[in-house]
């Protein structure tokens, strides 16, 4: 039970200390870059965490099964359906890239072992490994804090200099961003939904407590954690690479078992399917078989994509009354702000993200 009531601080440990490196690399130490990670945290990722948790309490299930209720309600084409399932793949190709860059890490120490053998034998240990569920995520957040004392001790922390800003640079803010709240994942909807099924309370019960008591601490969280990998460098030491690479071994566990009991539900309205865990397992590994660098433009894509999906199916086509009744507002000039934010707001910041990363691989 406080395992599952402590799902959403899990979700919001994990993903920035697992995935930030992959997009932090060429950022650090930069003051500009960090200064525009916050902005886009405040203009884009809460607003966008916000609008999750608000089709999670209309809702009251998990993205696959509850977007066909909100298009029904909405009355909207079922088109928009297709964002639950653009968050399984993008969660998909997440898995994939810490199954791969587990492994790159890992393969130099049996180095006797071909790269795409010890991938499989990765791939069935996450397997195991989702069978104890939120344990695994725990475990991921134990050894990547590891890696970062770890990382403080034997490197220190990070020498910041100011540096010209671009476009570029606002791409990656935004992009870091979006990995760090876990927006397009419906990581949160569903950790959410899952935590109000646990605690026995329905959609009509959540609604009359504030979408903020449970968004703000979550995204203060995020905000934390992203700090503490933007004071650190990358792993420079084997010890601090390994144990990295063990957390995402179990993150990738974490994220299987999320995944598993979406298309479970989805498929046949039951909590675990086990041809589903083997199925999703399979298609990780075809994906950890892909360049991280190629996975990484994948995600970017996606994230953006599923940014602006989610965007303006909450703010363009789901029903003023019933968000205004979801996210509970303490009052309703905080209601317009969150309106005009996730309506305007965050569909500009990110197709100026999507301007500034063709740039960059215009570059």
């Amino acid at each position: 039970m406080p395992f599952n009531r402590l799902q959403p601080i899990l979700i919001a440990s994990l993903l920035p200390l697992l995935v930030f490196t992959w997009f932090s690399r060429d950022y650090i130490g930069q003051i500009d870059f960090w200064l525009l990670w916050l902005v886009a945290m405040t203009l884009v990722g809460l607003p966008l965490v916000f609008a999750e948790i608000g089709l999670a309490h209309r809702s009251g299930t998990s993205p696959l099964v509850g977007l066909p209720i909100l298009t029904r309600e909405a009355d909207v084409s079922t088109v928009w359906r297709g964002f639950g399932w653009l968050t399984i793949v993008l969660l998909l190709a997440v898995v994939g890239h810490l199954l791969a860059s587990s492994g790159e890490i890992i393969h130099p120490l049996v180095s006797n072992i071909a790269l795409p053998a010890l991938l499989a034998i990765m791939v069935l240990i996450v397997i195991g490994l989702s069978f104890i569920k939120h344990l695994a995520g725990w475990l991921a957040v134990g050894f990547a804090v590891a890696a970062l004392v770890v990382n403080v001790m034997q490197g220190g922390f990070v020498a910041w200099q100011m540096t010209a800003t671009s476009l570029t640079e606002w791409a990656g803010a935004v992009v870091l961003a979006l990995v760090c709240v876990g927006a397009g994942t419906g990581l949160y909807w569903h950790a959410r939904t899952h935590q109000m099924l646990t605690m026995n309370t329905t959609a009509t019960d959540q609604v009359r407590e504030s979408a903020s008591r449970y968004v703000l601490p979550v995204w203060s969280f995020q905000l934390l954690a992203g700090a503490l990998i933007a004071i650190t460098l990358s792993p420079n030491s084997a010890m601090a690479a390994v144990l990295n690479g063990l957390a995402m071994l179990a993150g990738a566990a974490y994220l299987l078992h999320i995944l598993t009991h979406q298309v479970s539900l989805r498929w046949q309205q039951q909590q675990f399917n086990f041809l589903a865990l083997v199925v999703l397992a399979v298609l990780s590994l075809a994906l950890a078989m892909v360049p991280t660098a190629w996975l990484n433009q994948l995600i970017i894509v996606i994230s953006l994509v599923t940014a602006v999906w989610l965007a303006v199916f909450a703010g363009w086509q789901m029903k003023i009354s019933h968000l205004r009744k979801s996210l509970n507002f303490s009052s309703e000039g905080l209601y317009n702000l969150w309106r005009i934010a996730v309506r305007i707001i965050v569909p500009l910041a990110v197709i100026l993200a999507m301007v500034g990363w063709v740039l960059g691989l215009a570059k």
